[in-house]
């Protein structure tokens, strides 16, 4: 145990030596300014604080987190509730099965610090659903929308990294239906989605969409390019057979949930129209970041601090 608390103590001072570099004004904590905000300060040591919290984070990370956790809990405080974090938890804790202990550990996380993050995440949703809905929902931009929507069809959507193992699908599909049909449905590979479907390659949902009842896809490849998935830069061969399109008629008002959900889904994967919203929130509470060593860390949003 000596031992390991010597090692984190190094490890926290090698993170966090910049923070020592230069001289910022003193707090009236007694502490040393790393930012101040309005109404409240982050201090060398809360930094150290949340380092220990988080051993496998960088400070940049740390300071930025420690910055919007301070904003947002004065904002949102009441709109996260502990069952919220805890129905987060659990849904993640599921996904990893038997490994889950595992993963904890060796992404530096105790079951606290987890869901400490957790409760962060869903507070940074809440700020960036909150603009969607101040901003977004208005009648010239669901028009807009309107016109790259559809509505919900119901397909059989297969996919496999082999494209020889769909193009075999796909053959069957023409050949021999009720095979076809009885395999997928103990696959259980049909799906019903529209155009806010957020795990249905959009390529392969525009291609969907222009199927007529009982037609079929050729094979399509998608090739990840978001540069943050784990999957970035795969490829994946999908194959589409149409069960139902009802087709989307001219009278977008009887979709305007649906449509308010597309755009949605759209925006919160905007990173540039995400960056708006954090510096919204950095402007609001006039964040500075007074040591210099840190003084870019939130410049993706309103530029360099000063």
């Amino acid at each position: 145990m000596k031992l390991k608390k010597i090692v984190l103590a190094g490890a926290l001072a090698l993170s966090l030596v910049t923070l020592t570099a230069c001289s910022p004004s003193a707090s009236s904590k007694g502490g040393t300014n790393v930012v101040t905000m309005k109404g409240d300060t982050i201090e060398e040591v809360d930094v150290y604080d949340q380092a220990a919290m988080y051993p496998q984070q960088g400070a940049n990370k740390l300071i930025q987190d420690l910055t919007f956790s301070k904003i947002f809990e004065k904002e949102f405080a009441s709109k996260v509730t502990t069952s919220d974090v805890q129905k987060k938890y659990d849904t993640q804790k599921t996904q990893y099965g038997s490994s889950w202990s595992s993963y904890l550990s060796q992404s530096g996380f105790t079951e606290t610090s987890y869901k400490a993050s957790l409760r962060l995440q869903l507070l940074e949703q809440y700020a960036i659903d909150k603009e969607i809905a101040a901003t977004e929902y208005t009648t010239a931009k669901l028009k807009t929308a309107w016109t790259t929507y559809y509505p919900t069809v119901d397909a059989y959507v297969v996919s496999s990294s082999t494209k020889t193992d769909v193009q075999t699908v796909h053959d069957q599909a023409t050949s021999d239906f009720s095979t076809f049909k009885s395999t997928q449905d103990s696959n259980g590979t049909e799906v019903k989605f529209d155009s806010s479907n957020t795990t249905i390659p959009a390529t392969v949902q525009e291609a969907a969409s222009k199927l007529q009842n009982g037609q079929s896809s050729e094979v399509i490849a998608y090739t990840d390019s978001n540069s943050s998935s784990s999957t970035y830069g795969q490829t994946t061969y999908y194959f589409v057979y149409m069960i139902s399109n009802p087709g989307k008629g001219s009278d977008y008002t009887k979709y305007k949930t649906q449509l308010q959900n597309y755009i949605k889904s759209q925006k919160e994967s905007d990173q540039t129209f995400v960056a708006s919203v954090f510096k919204k929130y950095l402007t609001k509470y006039n964040v500075i970041v007074k040591d210099k060593n840190f003084s870019s860390i939130f410049s993706n949003y309103i530029g360099t601090s000063n």
